[in-house]
Order: structure tokens, then C-alpha cells, then sequence
């Protein structure tokens, strides 16, 4: 282990490598200006082990916001999206210097302890994260944790310039880098100030503009300026490694999942078996085909530009495809659990059955879910009410007044279900009797259909996605026979899912519903994901047995 400095250029040593335009090794004090193909800047081929840590700060924040962020109404939907796009795009400024200009000294060492403290800010603020007009303090706080991320990135570059000021074609677009950068801070802290003065709750859609314009300014400076190309960095490289990430981030939730129906109900079904292997399977196919079809090689410059921009929507795509898979497939569990506890006595009612053996069994359903599932003390007490109403009718009573007295302890036994599998109804429901059960299906119901709407065409948007990636990083040539099926398997893959896509309008009838709470609503994209894994397999030459010996 040497020393380690307190600065260190980002400059390669000489003789590192050769040029194009130098006959004999490049010195540092050339004034060639092809600095990435003469030993101008480091690169390296793979994330170093700082690079993968600052990675899991962005796992952390990814999974804590989701425990606490219930998505339950439009408005919860966009603040989720609100707070990954501001999460990503701070993960994407840092990683844009990273690929390019990163080096071990002291000064980098401090500038990523500052990120970590960004990244930890933001995990605080989460929870908090537009959870009501009235969070101003959190507003003007992550204002201003987006503004230190902002200068500590303006020092970095900063010094970059002062390391590289002797080449010409590296002033102009590190400068313009730095100008959007000082923009950016000076717009975050007017942002804190409309917070401070409770002036302009909206201001925070300026992050969004803010952070957009930023990462496309820099990746365009990229593109316009050779000198600090993203060309022939590991950056494609630190994409999948960020899509490997949230699917970990998926089989996290999942795995939750498990352990709360093991926790609440204590047995899996076989139908519950089925579903969550296909939920499993979902995650590694979705794996398969991204990495199947990305390539780590170099691309050509655009190419790469244009997957960086491209990998946001995608990343965002995949983080509700990966929170809807968890939360239909609990849902369809939970149809199924309501169907156990609460069909016993509704089948009684309809079947005629006599008042005494109703009351049994209107008996055993509340024993059954109270002793299971857990309730607040006002919930408690009118359950009881309702219960001692309903118990106190004579045996002769009629059965359709025995449902009006039960139907308050019905229903708070039914959302009490519910919401001990962590669903929660977007707005408090009020009524009684049957006005309350039809509110209470209706605000779970709501919820179900903007899960299930999401989740479709977020999945469709990431075989969309895939199928984008697949072909910029296709290389077509004559010793490539199978091209044309490439392109056929592409556009398979395209046109499904923009077919599953197309399942959310289903939600705008029953159909959505009754297909969300259907185990094959799960199983079935599995399989569509597995033939069309086969699909994009067969044009590598079909597939045939053999078996690979060792050289």
C-alpha cells in the first residue's frame, strides 16, 4: 500500500499508450488533441470497488423509500416517480465524473465520503417526500442537500480543469460543464428560499427540469467534445451494474413478501407456491433478456450517449414493474384470504342457513381474523359493538337483519385484513352498513386498478427498453447470418410489450380486476417472458446440444 495523495491528475502517465496522430509516445506535455486515444486521461475497464459502494447507497435509498411509500393514489404514483428521478439523476451526475476523471487521492476520497452524506440525506428526507402541503422543512432541506452534491461535483471538475488546463480541447467543455453546475446550485438555493418563505409549494417540479437539463447538458458536452468523451469509459457497464441493483432491489420486496403472508397466515398454498416461483422467474427471465441483449463492449459514441439517456426511463420502468410484481402478486393472495375467512358466511346467508348456526359462524369468522391480524383499540371496540348487536338477535330473527347489524363488524374485519397486508385505502373511509362495505371496496379497489395499471405498462416499457438497447448495441456484418432473425426477435419483444402495455386499459372495466386477482395474472407473464427469452435466443444460432469441453 503506497502513499496516498492529496490530489492526483486524472492524466494517464506517459507511454502508456499510443496514439493516432503521434509516432512515438505520447509525453504529458503533448498538445495532441485526441485525448482518448493518446494517454491523456485514465481509463478504467471496470467500477472500482468506490464506485460499487456509492451503488448500494442508492439501493439503500431505493429501499427504505419504498418500505415507507405506500403507492395508493395518482398523487402517492407521482411522488414516487418524483423522488426516483431525483434520486437517479444525483446517482448519474456523480457516476458521469466517475467514468471519466475518478482518481484515488485524498480530495476524491473526501468528495465521495460528501456524496455518501448526500445519499444519506436523501434516505432521511424519503419518508417525508411530498407527503403533504405542509412539509415545507423537508422540501427546503433536500433543496439544499442537492445543492452541496452540486458544488462538491463543481470542485471536482474544478480540479480536473486545473490538472488538463494545458490542453486546449479540454478547457471549453469542462468549463460548460461547470457553468451548468454553478446554474444548478444557484437555482437549488433560490428553490430552499421559496420553501423558507412558504412562497411556492410547486417549486419542487424544478428539480425535475433542473436535473434533466443537467445530465443531457453533460452527456451533450460529452458528445460534442471528444476530449471528454463517454466514449470507451466502463459507463455502459456502470448502468447494468445499477440494473442489477434494483432487480436485488426486487428480490428484496419479494422476499418480504414471504415472509409477511408466512408471518400472517403461516402456510403457503399451492397456489401460492406457483405464484411466487413465477414471480421469481419474472425477475430472472427480465434479467436474461437485459443482459442477453446489452453489450459491454464499446459501442459507437452516439450509440453509448444515447443508452446512458435512455437507461432513466428504463431504470424507472423497472423499479414499479418490480414493486407491481410484489404487490399484485400479495394481492392476489390477499383475494384469496378474503375468499377463506369471509365465504363461509356470506354462503350461509344466501344458502338460508338458520339464525343460530349464523351467529357460529359469524362467530369464528371475527375469532379467526382477530387473533390473526392485528387492529387498533377503536376498531376493537366497535367490531365488538357490532358483534354483541348481532349475537343478541333472537333465533327467529330475520337473516337480512342479521347482515344489517353484522355489516359494521364485516367490514372493519375486511379492511383489517387488508391493511395488515400492508395495502392502505388513499382516503380515510367513512359510512356504515352497507354504504361503508361499498366504500370500502371501492377504495381498495381503486388502489388494486392503479397497481395493476402501473405494473403493466411498466413492464411492457422495460421489453420496450430492452428492445432498444438490443438494437443499439446489435453490430450487423456479412458473417453474421442470422441478422435478419435479430431483427425479427427485436421486434417480437417490442411488440409485446407494448401489448402488455396495453393490458392497463383493461383496468377501465372488470376485466383488469378479475385478471389482477387471477394467479395467472403472475404465471402467465412468466411464461410470455419465457417464450420470448427463447425467442430472442434462437437467432444466436439456434439452440443445439451440445456440450462445451474445457480447452
Amino acid at each position: 500500500m503506497g502513499r496516498l495523495p492529496i490530489l492526483k491528475s486524472p492524466l494517464a502517465k506517459a507511454n502508456r499508450q499510443r496514439g493516432d496522430h503521434v509516432d512515438g509516445s505520447a509525453e504529458l506535455n503533448t498538445r495532441d488533441e485526441s485525448l482518448f486515444e493518446n494517454p491523456q486521461f485514465e481509463h478504467y475497464e471496470a467500477t472500482s470497488n468506490l464506485q460499487l459502494f456509492f451503488d448500494l447507497f442508492f439501493v439503500a435509498n431505493l429501499a427504505s423509500f419504498t418500505a415507507v411509500h405506500e403507492i395508493n393514489s395518482r398523487d402517492t404514483l407521482a411522488s414516487y416517480i418524483g423522488f426516483i428521478c431525483v434520486l437517479w439523476f444525483t446517482w448519474c451526475q456523480v457516476t458521469l465524473y466517475d467514468v471519466r476523471f475518478a482518481t484515488d487521492s485524498l480530495f476524491e476520497r473526501i468528495a465521495h465520503g460528501c456524496h455518501f452524506g448526500v445519499m444519506v440525506g436523501l434516505a432521511v428526507i424519503g419518508p417525508n417526500f411530498l407527503a403533504s402541503p405542509d412539509g415545507w422543512g423537508p422540501l427546503q432541506q433536500l433543496s439544499l442537500i442537492l445543492m452541496v452534491n452540486r458544488v462538491v461535483l463543481l470542485c471536482q471538475y474544478g480540479s480536473t480543469l486545473y490538472f488538463t488546463w494545458g490542453y486546449r480541447k479540454t478547457r471549453a467543455p469542462l468549463i460548460a460543464v461547470m457553468l451548468s453546475l454553478i446554474i444548478a446550485v444557484v437555482i437549488y438555493l433560490g428553490i430552499s428560499f421559496a420553501f423558507y418563505n412558504r412562497s411556492t409549494y410547486d417549486a419542487y417540479i424544478a428539480w425535475y427540469c433542473v436535473a434533466v437539463a443537467e445530465v443531457v447538458s453533460n452527456v451533450a458536452v460529452a458528445a460534442l467534445w471528444p476530449a471528454v468523451s463517454l466514449w470507451k469509459t466502463h459507463l455502459v457497464e456502470r448502468m447494468t451494474c445499477l440494473t442489477l441493483i434494483i432487480l436485488g432491489e426486487g428480490i428484496i420486496g419479494l422476499t418480504k413478501t414471504i415472509v409477511k403472508i408466512q408471518k400472517l397466515d403461516g402456510k403457503f398454498t399451492p397456489t401460492d407456491i406457483g405464484t411466487l416461483i413465477s414471480a421469481v422467474l419474472i425477475i430472472y427471465i427480465i434479467y436474461q433478456l437485459y443482459f442477453d441483449n446489452i453489450s459491454l463492449e464499446a459501442i459507437s459514441a452516439r450509440r453509448q450517449h444515447l443508452s446512458a439517456i435512455l437507461h432513466f426511463p428504463f431504470h424507472l420502468a423497472l423499479c414499479l414493474a418490480m414493486e407491481g410484481t410484489n404487490q399484485v402478486l400479495l394481492w392476489v393472495h390477499i383475494s384469496a384470504d378474503l375468499g377463506i375467512i369471509f365465504d363461509p358466511f356470506l354462503d350461509a346467508l344466501l344458502n338460508g342457513t338458520g339464525i343460530p348456526q349464523l351467529k357460529v359462524i359469524f362467530s369464528d369468522m371475527l375469532t379467526n381474523v382477530f387473533s390473526r391480524f392485528e387492529t387498533t383499540d377503536v376498531v376493537f371496540e366497535e367490531v365488538q359493538h357490532s358483534f354483541n348487536a348481532t349475537i343478541a338477535l333472537p333465533n327467529n330473527a330475520d337473516p337480512a337483519e342479521l347482515l344489517e347489524t353484522s355489516l359494521n363488524a364485516f367490514t372493519e374485519a375486511m379492511k383489517t385484513v387488508i391493511e395488515n397486508f400492508g395495502w392502505e385505502a388513499p382516503n380515510e373511509i367513512e359510512g356504515e352498513g352497507i354504504e361503508g362495505l361499498e366504500a370500502t371496496f371501492v377504495a381498495f379497489t381503486s388502489v388494486f386498478k392503479l397497481t395493476f395499471g402501473y405494473f403493466a405498462v411498466c413492464t411492457g416499457l422495460v421489453l420496450i427498453f430492452i428492445s432498444i438497447f438490443s438494437l443499439l448495441s446489435f453490430k450487423s456484418s456479412p458473417a453474421n447470418k442470422h441478422h435478419e432473425l435479430r431483427y425479427g426477435s427485436i421486434a417480437v419483444t417490442a411488440a409485446v410489450g407494448l401489448g402488455i402495455a396495453l393490458l392497463s386499459l383493461t383496468t377501465k372495466t372488470g376485466a383488469g380486476e378479475n385478471l389482477g386477482e387471477s394467479p395467472w395474472a403472475i404465471a402467465g407473464l412468466m411464461l410470455i417472458l419465457l417464450a420470448l427469452l427463447v425467442v430472442n435466443h434462437l437467432p444466436q444460432g439456434y439452440y443445439h446440444a451440445v456440450v462445451e469441453k474445457p480447452v
